[in-house]
């Protein structure tokens, strides 16, 4: 096994431990309902990891580790510590942080299609609109689990809410376009 694909292993084992206490720890909450949104996001990253190793994508581990990180300050911070309802910033600063690893992130797998190498205009332009995309894509799943669902407390509670999660979105997005445009992510010029 390769140092790389044992550090995917690692990052893996360590993302799947923490969810399954993050589960245990929720149920003994009564919060059944945050369960759900868990399980969805450790089976995203557990399908993403197989198809990654499958198909021979590359994945910087930096970026590797910071979306675990936002995945697992949702969870965590999100659900089992309350902040998305305790804390005024909470879910502005987690918005930032998530469009700045998942905007790097989607960047690194469209890169990957890409046959030849992009500008830095053209780089930032890139990260910038996957980091908005991601974040507006998030904005509707958040819509329409609130309009499905009617959980107590809604992910969108007010138009002003969404406009900040934008916002946020907008101001990672645009740290990683910085990022990007001058730092290589993976060993070829891109």
């Amino acid at each position: 096994m390769t140092n790389h694909k044992l550090t995917i292993l690692k990052i893996t084992i360590f993302f799947l431990v923490s969810q399954i206490l993050l589960i245990i720890g929720l149920a003994g909450q009564g919060h059944f309902d945050y369960i759900r949104s868990i399980l969805v996001t450790a089976s995203l990253w557990l399908l993403y990891t197989f198809l990654e190793v499958r198909y021979e994508l590359f994945m910087n581990h930096y970026v590797r580790v910071i979306v675990v990180i936002s995945l697992l300050c949702d969870g965590y911070g999100g659900y089992y510590l309350n902040l998305y309802a305790t804390s005024v910033i909470f879910d502005k600063i987690l918005h930032v942080f998530g469009s700045y690893s998942f905007a790097l992130f989607a960047y690194i797998l469209v890169v990957q299609l890409l046959k030849y190498p992009v500008t830095r205009s053209f780089k930032f332009i890139l990260v910038v609109s996957l980091g908005l995309s991601i974040g507006a894509f998030y904005e509707i799943l958040e819509f329409l689990t609130d309009t499905i669902s009617h959980p107590p407390l809604p992910s969108q509670p007010s138009l002003l809410d969404t406009d900040l999660d934008l916002i946020g979105d907008l101001i990672g997005a645009t740290i990683a376009a910085f990022h990007a445009t001058y730092r290589t992510f993976i060993n070829m010029n891109f």
